[in-house]
């Protein structure tokens, strides 16, 4: 179950299973006209984005109260996000400016919408907001669990700011339209990754996780099916802070990643799926390049067909990184130090 790293194998294949869900349902967003792709497009934002912010509780921990703490929590946990974020966006403003034919003035204030963030971000970084959120929640869990010692005490706290998170939708943030680094979806996301940080120490102990597997399933075709005949009209989107059933919005995320981790750990006892833990690996990479690779079909004169986008926007980043390892390699046994010890 756990890779020579300590990785443990079924995570990785449910952030894979996540990651695949977020570029499905980036690059059906144009064919929502249809009602089918509508339908799996609402279904996919019901949990791919929960997903991460519970996997991202799993491996969390209380840390002391002192600076020595905060900075190690600050260097292992968030700094290496908030570099990416920066020196990845920086990147892609760049590229988006040649292959967009973007104005200078455009491109300049580009980077000062990198630096406020959240919904301000469009195109290429239209998924940076989730670095964001995610860096923030991180934040804001670990406070918690760190200086709140009743467990009850927690999930109050957290579940009162669900609430005011449904009640204050879009809220405005000193007349601007927009909260800097999407910071009022910290009161939606915070639940789930508490979720994940309990939830982790549970899923040990379940039992029968085939008939649970078998009931999350009937609630997910019952939900499907109830959207799809307009019983209901359920829509969980985090980045504009647009939900429209808070009891939904907290319970089905819940259930569905719940189902998510079950398949991710069954998919880990047979070795066929291993192929995913690449791909769970890198989400933060395909996470950053997925959506300006959406523009190569018409640069290279292909159809622009979702499926095509969908292939590019996952393995152009894996062959990317691989290439990218053994260039590494090839460097470090042919460096100089390497010949002067042979």
């Amino acid at each position: 179950m756990v890779t020579t790293k300590r990785r443990i194998i079924w995570v990785d294949i449910a952030k894979a299973l996540g990651i695949i869900a977020v570029v499905f349902g980036h690059a059906i967003d144009s064919e929502r006209d249809i009602r089918s792709f509508d339908l799996v497009y609402d279904a996919i934002y019901w949990w791919h984005m929960p997903l991460f912010f519970i996997i991202g509780g799993f491996f969390l921990k209380p840390i002391s109260h002192s600076w020595e703490a905060v900075r190690h929590f600050w260097a292992r946990r968030c700094k290496p996000l908030v570099v990416s974020y920066f020196l990845m966006g920086s990147l892609l403003i760049i590229l988006s400016h040649f292959v967009r034919n973007q104005d200078w003035s455009y491109t300049a204030f580009y980077f000062v919408r990198l630096l406020y963030g959240g919904r301000t971000l469009n195109h290429y970084l239209s998924i940076f907001w989730f670095i964001n959120v995610y860096i923030l929640t991180l934040i804001v869990v670990v406070l918690l669990i760190s200086n709140v010692r009743s467990v009850v005490l927690q999930w109050v706290i957290s579940l009162m700011m669900f609430a005011m998170g449904t009640i204050h939708q879009q809220p405005a943030f000193l007349g601007h339209p927009y909260f800097p680094w999407d910071a009022q979806d910290v009161l939606l996301t915070t639940t789930y990754m508490l979720a994940g940080y309990y939830g982790f120490r549970l899923l040990h102990s379940l039992s029968h996780k085939y008939l649970l597997l078998l009931a999350i399933s009937a609630f997910s075709m019952l939900l499907i099916h109830d959207q799809l005949t307009q019983k209901i009209n359920f829509t969980l989107y985090l980045k504009s802070d647009s939900l429209n059933h808070t009891g939904l919005a907290l319970i089905a995320p819940l259930i569905l990643c719940l189902g998510v981790v079950l398949i991710a750990q069954i998919m880990s006892e047979l070795k066929w799926f291993h192929w995913l833990v690449l791909w769970g690996q890198h989400t933060v990479l395909i996470m950053f390049w997925h959506r300006a690779l959406f523009d190569l079909p018409e640069l290279l004169g292909l159809p622009d067909h979702w499926l095509l986008k969908c292939l590019m926007g996952l393995f152009i980043p894996i062959l990317v990184m691989m290439v990218w390892k053994q260039f590494r390699r090839f460097l470090i046994h042919h460096s100089p130090k390497q010949f002067a010890s042979s």
